[in-house]
């Protein structure tokens, strides 16, 4: 009987007094029926004497244990060996053959057995190893075949690179070396024109002073001739005082000669005065030359460091080379503060970054 925990309230009906109806109340379902377990039958009886049987006769069956072949591995080595002491033994096959069955009519009984023993020994040779390279070592052949392919292809490929990266190399040691000869053969040959020029100038100079001290020389040989000329008249003066002749014949010649002498040496004066200004005018030229050579390449270097800082930082006014294009101009500006520092901030240094407001967070 199963527990009814109303079974009070339903008796006494809230009275505690016990003086209600019976109660109404559900009696328990009935107990089931007992298991029914048929009897045996004829078939049944047979299945299960067969599965006691086969039961039976499996235990009898011995196990038999799985031995596991070890194969020896076998190098590519020992294999080619092989195959070639079966060449070997094939083509004594072969020669065996050849003479078998050209000496079919000669050879003795023994002689026939005896190689016909040897021959069967070949075959039986090379049929073991035909079954030792065809059984559980081709597939194992055939990986460290296709090992090796790959490794001498590998090892192929590495040395063409080694190869290529070395003729690289030495490419650019020619082609460096190469620049290095030229620029030294052009240093060197500024150095010696720079030298030859200095020479020049220095020769130049040099017969500029040879000359202005052959033509000073001149100035005083013309000085020397009319002093001379002052002199003869003085003397002349003198001695007609003192009531002295003088021949007109020797004046004659004396200032014949000193014409000649001041015409020679006014002549070389002249030369002298020319050779002067030409000279001058080579320095001059020379110097100016020099001085463009110098003015030039002081332009150049000036145009090259313009087009680096123009490339780098903008024109001289950057602020107004966009146009009134602020975003470009803050584009560049931004591109150029990265390129300078990764880790840089469009903030200048020593600012605070203001801190942002719940508020102006967005919902």
């Amino acid at each position: 009987m199963s527990y009814n925990p109303n079974f009070y309230n339903n008796f006494c009906g809230n009275n505690s007094t016990f003086q209600s109806l019976p109660p109404n109340y559900v009696p328990p379902p009935p107990q089931p029926p007992p298991y029914f377990i048929p009897a045996s039958t004829p078939a049944a009886k047979r299945e299960k004497q067969d599965q006691e049987f086969l039961k039976t006769f499996e235990k009898r069956i011995p196990v038999r244990e799985l031995t596991q072949i070890n194969v020896k591995p076998l190098s590519i080595s020992e294999v080619r060996e092989e195959i070639r002491k079966m060449v070997v033994t094939v083509n004594d096959l072969k020669a065996k053959q050849k003479t078998l069955s050209e000496n079919i009519s000669t050879l003795s009984d023994d002689e026939w057995r005896s190689t016909m023993e040897q021959v069967e020994e070949n075959k039986a040779l090379i049929n073991k190893t035909l079954t030792v390279l065809n059984g559980p070592y081709i597939d194992l052949l055939r990986k460290l075949l296709a090992k090796r392919a790959a490794k001498r292809l590998r090892l192929r490929k590495a040395n063409m690179e080694r190869k290529r990266e070395k003729e690289e190399r030495m490419k650019e040691l020619k082609e460096r070396s190469r620049k290095i000869d030229e620029n030294l053969q052009k240093i060197k040959d500024d150095i010696n024109k720079a030298k030859q020029e200095a020479e020049q100038k220095l020769q130049a100079d040099m017969v500029l002073k040879e000359v202005l001290r052959k033509k000073s020389d001149a100035k005083k040989c013309l000085t020397k001739l009319d002093a001379l000329v002052k002199l003869r008249k003085a003397r002349q003066n003198t001695a007609a005082g003192r009531g002295e002749t003088v021949s007109d014949n020797e004046e004659a010649a004396f200032l014949s000669h000193i014409e000649k002498l001041k015409s020679l040496w006014e002549r070389k004066l002249v030369l002298y005065n020319k050779e002067e200004v030409e000279l001058r005018a080579q320095l001059e030229e020379d110097s100016e030359k020099q001085y463009s050579m110098l003015a030039e390449a002081e332009q150049n270097v000036a145009t090259n460091l313009n087009l680096w800082r123009t490339a780098l930082f903008g024109g001289k006014l950057p602020q107004a080379d966009f146009g009134g294009d602020v975003a470009k101009f803050i584009a560049v500006r931004s591109q150029w503060d990265r390129y300078i520092s990764t880790e840089g901030t469009s903030l200048p240094v020593g600012w605070v970054p203001p801190t942002t407001r719940i508020d102006d967070k967005p919902a």
